[in-house]
């Protein structure tokens, strides 16, 4: 298999240590892998072709069996994936695919896809005028979580304890900027009184590892890259079943499905695309399982059955 990783590592900077060993791990298996930084890519159009360059050197996206998609959505549109488009139109086979990406980054139309559903999730409301918020008051309890639809690792994800915390923070959005979209949901607390979440990763359709994430003492938030502490999980069959049905109903080969273990069942919060690979694979690693070795042999299978 000839693999080529796609991220978003921006040029001064060096690749992620596991995106490296991806690397490793694929070529140990026998494999060619490159990795490629998004913003290295040239693209020339003219009325007859189109025409792909890396670090000005020509560049062809044929050449390659499969391609894994590590890029993040960043803004509201999808102007990055023009170098997903130059693979997906020699017919290369992109983990994740582009649309599937789309759907699950914009946390508010996972959220209306995910009750279409019928699985529990994370009481929320659209937040765009100031009128909006007496609707809030009037169907919410404090504390309450601000969110904007497009964030990651618990970015642009806030909490507020009472009315005055609520309408200085929604004042200093919009003077930023007027036509921000944001959520205002529910706190929802833990069955175990923790302030803790569970992040599923999925991978072919299969849950290949769960784990439980704690926040630290220093922030409301249970992101691993923000300082909490994981440890493996184990699933009911319930939670296993309803995070397969939204990994499949968006499409994603490659999933994270977040939700937390509430005293009335779990409660989803949102998908991710593009799951990170520090803590589940701290998690779940033992002597004889890697996260990464999965992924590895994953894009392999795909690769094969095309």
């Amino acid at each position: 298999m000839k693999l080529g990783i796609l991220t978003a590592t921006i040029s001064e900077c060096e690749f992620f240590p596991n995106i490296i060993d991806l690397k490793i791990i694929g070529e140990r298996k026998g494999h060619k892998v490159d990795l490629f930084k998004n913003g290295e890519f040239n693209l020339l159009i003219d009325s007859v072709k189109t025409s792909l360059y890396y670090n000005k050197k020509p560049f062809d996206p044929c050449d390659y069996d499969i391609i894994l998609n590590r890029l993040s959505v960043k803004e509201k549109s999808n102007a990055e994936y023009y170098i997903v488009n130059e693979f997906t139109k020699c017919g290369v086979p992109v983990v994740n695919s582009p649309d599937s990406i789309m759907k699950a980054r914009n946390k508010l139309l996972s959220l209306q896809i995910m009750s279409s559903l019928g699985v529990k999730i994370t009481r929320s409301a659209i937040i765009r005028r100031p009128e909006d918020i007496d609707n809030v008051l009037h169907q919410f309890h404090f504390p309450l979580i601000i969110k904007n639809i497009f964030g990651s690792l618990g970015s642009s994800t806030l909490l507020v304890y009472d009315i005055k915390q609520l309408v200085s923070t929604i004042d200093w959005i919009w003077n930023v900027n007027r036509n921000e979209i944001f959520l205002i949901q529910d706190f929802i607390r833990s069955e175990d009184n923790t302030v803790s979440d569970f992040r599923v990763f999925i991978l072919g359709g299969e849950i290949i590892g769960a784990m439980k994430r704690t926040n630290s003492d220093k922030d409301f938030r249970a992101n691993f890259k923000r300082g909490a502490s994981v440890a493996k999980a184990i699933l009911t069959k319930e939670e296993e079943k309803q995070c397969l049905l939204i990994a499949e109903r968006f499409g994603l080969e490659i999933a994270g499905v977040d939700f937390i273990r509430s005293c009335d069942g779990p409660v989803f919060l949102e998908i991710n695309s593009n799951p990170g690979l520090d803590g589940i694979r701290q998690a779940t690693r033992s002597a004889d399982f890697d996260i990464l070795e999965k992924i590895i042999d994953r894009l392999d299978e795909k690769k094969r059955k095309k």
